[in-house]
């Protein structure tokens, strides 16, 4: 399982992801329709 932590801003979000043993395994920097696309590419369940 892996999870995703999204930073909010008005124009970019900062998203990293983190196996269950909580080491990030990448970071990214998204405007909000490549966010939207990335969050509905997303194969297992997101974790909230």
């Amino acid at each position: 399982m892996k999870r995703i932590a999204v930073d909010l801003a008005k124009s970019v979000y900062q998203v990293a992801e983190s196996v269950r043993s909580g080491q990030v395994v990448q970071r990214k920097r998204l405007n909000r329709e490549a966010f939207r696309r990335y969050i509905q590419e997303q194969a297992e369940p997101v974790e909230w």
